[in-house]
């Protein structure tokens, strides 16, 4: 079966905000239990055109997702 271009992108995008969030919260939680470390996120890297802003942060589960939805596009 072949997938579409929008399919690959919206489960890429999908895998990257769900690993995002997840290292953000491990990270959270982290800071809880053991104390002020430090933080591994990068960002937030982005454009302003006065109407629309867009900023991404990128942090380890950003590029560690990336695999996962490889993995989940071989399987569909």
């Amino acid at each position: 079966m072949k997938l579409k271009a929008s399919t690959i992108a919206g489960v890429t995008l999908l895998c990257v905000m769900v690993g995002t969030l997840t290292w953000e919260i491990l990270e959270r939680l982290a800071t809880f239990a053991f104390g002020d470390g430090p933080t591994l996120t990068v960002g937030p890297y982005g454009f302003d055109l006065g109407v629309l802003a867009v900023w991404v942060r990128l942090n380890p589960g950003s590029i560690l997702s990336v695999p996962g939805a490889v993995l989940l596009l071989r399987r569909l």
